[in-house]
């Protein structure tokens, strides 16, 4: 009898909608996370370096960075990362969100199943097993500077409580590495972008 993998991997949708861009938070409430705003890294990547939450989370930038090439199918929304101590030990967590960079992929939530269960497979196949969870939730969006309706996706990781901080963040970056490896091969077989970069960023990846 096989064991039970020690992370989870689940898909949901929200029953909330949001419009990208947004803006930052004008007042920043206690014991919540800050909204620092919308950075359109697909049209200039540079934003990259005024984003808070990277600053000390070199595993998250560089997925964040790859999910922004000019090559690839997506553009970030947002994303987050934290530590937190508790009774049972310490955790990582944290989010990414992205949406396709392509008008028609953009509009149908079908494909953002297609992306977590290929995903979901991909686990097995890597013989992926971290003690963390991994929380997929679809949600509509209008992306209102294009006039377009469609959905983003958010995937929220946090790693199971762990005896050190070290094996948390352990957790958390191997996490990464694997959302990185299997979104870097996604391709569209008609992509019609959304965002193109600026023609002073045209030679960055």
């Amino acid at each position: 009898m096989s064991k039970s993998p020690l992370y989870s991997n689940d898909l949901s949708l929200s029953p909330h909608s949001k419009s990208i861009p947004y803006a930052a938070d004008r007042l920043r409430e206690p014991g919540r996370a800050v909204n620092y705003g919308f950075k359109n890294l697909k049209i200039k990547p540079s934003l990259i370096e005024t984003i808070p939450e990277l600053e000390e989370d070199p595993g998250l930038k560089a997925l964040i960075e790859m999910v922004n090439r000019k090559d690839s199918c997506f553009f970030t929304v947002g994303c987050a990362s934290d530590t937190v101590q508790i009774a049972g030990g310490h955790c990582r967590k944290g989010y990414l969100e992205f949406a396709w960079n392509c008008a028609s992929c953009v509009q149908d939530a079908i494909n953002y199943f297609a992306l977590y269960f290929h995903f979901n497979k991909s686990l097995v196949v890597k013989s992926f097993n971290q003690p963390v969870q991994l929380k997929w939730i679809i949600q509509e969006a209008a992306f209102s500077d294009v006039e377009t309706h469609g959905f983003s996706c958010v995937v929220h990781i946090e790693t199971l409580p762990l005896s050190s901080l070290e094996q948390a963040n352990q957790a958390w970056q191997l996490t990464l590495r694997m959302i990185d490896a299997y979104l870097s091969t996604v391709e569209t077989l008609q992509p019609m972008p959304i965002y193109q970069p600026l023609s002073e960023y045209s030679h960055e990846r």
